[in-house]
């Protein structure tokens, strides 16, 4: 994960949020920001600020309990937002905050079902949560979810590792549930048995399930409605496949992908814009031809056409936005392609200067870029590039410090260690007492991790892995890793994956070190964007 691709001066940077000011004018007030993506569009209703800095439109700054990859999401001037605390994430927390001040309304903690080393080479708290008018439905990536009203009353809890787990992923779930007015919805996707998961909001009682491939997957379902009717849409796992809400019915499948295992999809209008990221050991000429358009809205039952492809363009971990009648796919090292979304012709490719974790939000004309280094680049919608800001959340010379977060020690890789606790949620005020946590943790062995898990996969222990035996989420790189083209993987070729797998992941610790941005909301007029241990509010006081 790299920084900076370009070098900004700080005096040229604050000429710029000078000279830049105003408000995105329309739209429809009061809103909310429901869900992660606010439901798989990005796309948000009313005036927002193209300009700020530290000293400028930042309304407030709260630092949260423990830390967290999640999305904040917003409702009635509500704020809901989730952390894990502890060195080993040993509880799962939900904070509301009010949208205008910044106070906290209530805190809800419970003991987490399985716990794990909260470190950068793990999931924190990634799943975020979604709202409606009656309670946020909170997912955690060991199996908690709990169901809370606005004011912070527990309506139900289950705990699904319990029921369908345990979850067996190099990183931990990160996909984040979906809803319909009655369902909250999951794709519980890794390396066991994997499946999509409807859960009534009434009741939490598992209202369907549909299997899944297992595999490692970081993708969101969305619900679209196509033809007035809804259909849930995940793209994963080498295809794109949609089903019933109403039973869990698969309508269509599109496959013959590469690397759609972080980027979420787009629905926009009769369009599905599909995000890929080049696969590790993967090859650029499929990722780049899975990043793609299709057509909704043909016959019930019938895969969707594919518009086109790229070429050129992939996404990584931001997913693809669409404004107007350009759509945004950007890559890992902050490439922006921009494509016609209805023949897919490239108009632009441009280096943004920043990496983004985040999804970019849409709204009016412009389309703002959250950096995980707080920089957030407004870029005009259009066939050419227009840059309208860069705007800083804090001072990249003296960054915020965590205050009481401390890394866990242990790895990520392998299954984590399940622990069931006999204690009840409650709501609670205080955080975990920081002298507690344990030093800095130790950095751990992701490549020696990741040949253990190919080693245990070597069933009959003749020191090859056939394609038989190849883990489902290792299945597609075999042909780029199969040196002698025996159709297995031996010990010089595991050797040489480790050698790469360990180059790739060099400075992984370092560049995963907080402040990091790694989700937003838009509502109101509000940007709420969060850090791993941090929350802040921008928006424009005139």
């Amino acid at each position: 994960m790299s920084g900076n691709g370009f070098c900004w001066g700080r005096m040229g940077l604050m000429l710029s949020l000078m000279c830049t000011s105003g408000l995105l004018r329309g739209g429809e007030p009061g809103s909310g920001w429901t869900s992660f993506r606010n439901g798989g569009s990005s796309a948000a209703h009313g005036s927002f600020p193209v300009a700020w800095s530290p000293e400028k439109n930042v309304a407030w700054q709260i630092e949260l309990p423990g830390y967290g990859q999640s999305s904040p999401v917003v409702l009635s001037g509500r704020v809901f937002v989730c952390s894990v605390i502890g060195p080993q994430k040993e509880e799962c927390c939900v904070s509301c905050l009010e949208l205008g001040s910044g106070k906290v309304l209530w805190t809800y903690r419970q003991a987490a079902a399985v716990t794990g080393p909260s470190n950068y080479s793990a999931a924190r708290s990634a799943p975020t949560p979604v709202v409606d008018a009656r309670a946020a439905y909170c997912f955690f990536e060991g199996g908690d979810i709990v169901a809370l009203s606005h004011t912070g009353e527990l309506l139900w809890k289950r705990n699904l590792a319990a029921d369908y787990g345990p979850f067996l992923n190099n990183h931990g779930l990160g996909s984040s549930p979906t809803q319909t007015d009655d369902l909250v919805i999951l794709n519980l996707e890794h390396r066991g048995p994997s499946c999509l998961l409807a859960l009534q909001k009434q009741t939490g009682a598992t209202a369907w399930r549909a299997e899944r491939p297992s595999g490692s997957s970081w993708t969101s379902p969305i619900v679209a409605e196509i033809n007035g009717e809804q259909q849930v849409i995940v793209s994963s796992a080498g295809s794109v496949t949609a089903w019933s809400p109403l039973d869990g019915t698969r309508l269509w499948t599109v496959g013959g992908l590469a690397g759609n295992s972080v980027p979420s999809p787009a629905a926009v209008d009769s369009r599905l814009f599909v995000g890929a990221r080049v696969p590790e050991f993967g090859s650029t000429q499929d990722a780049a031809q899975s990043n793609l358009c299709l057509s909704l809205g043909g016959n019930p039952g019938q895969a969707p056409a594919v518009l086109w492809r790229a070429s050129k363009s992939f996404c990584d971990y931001a997913s693809p936005v669409v404004n107007g009648s350009h759509v945004y796919y950007l890559n890992n090292v902050g490439v922006l392609s921009c494509l016609q979304t209805d023949t897919g012709r490239l108009q632009y490719m441009e280096r943004l200067g920043t990496t983004c974790w985040a999804t970019p939000v849409v709204a009016g004309p412009y389309t703002w870029f959250f950096g995980k280094d707080g920089s957030t680049h407004v870029v005009k919608g259009g066939a050419s590039f227009e840059r309208v800001s860069v705007n800083l959340l804090w001072d990249p010379v003296n960054p915020p410090k965590p205050e009481s977060y401390r890394e866990g020690e242990g790895s990520a890789y392998g299954p984590p260690a399940a622990t069931e606790n006999g204690r009840t949620g409650g709501v609670a005020d205080a955080p975990s007492d920081p002298a507690k946590a344990p030093a800095e943790g130790r950095r751990g062995g992701p490549a020696t991790g990741m040949l253990a898990v190919l080693m245990k996969a070597d069933a009959n222990a003749d020191g090859l892995i056939s394609e038989q035996e190849l883990p489902a989420e290792f299945r597609e790189m075999l042909p780029r890793v199969d040196l002698n083209g025996d159709k297995s993987i031996d010990g010089a070729e595991m050797k040489s994956m480790e050698e790469s797998f360990r180059k790739r992941r060099e400075g992984s610790r370092e560049s995963a070190r907080d402040p990091i941005v790694y989700g937003v909301a838009a509502a109101d007029g509000n940007f709420v964007i969060r850090t791993g241990t941090r929350i802040y509010c921008v928006r424009t006081d005139n």
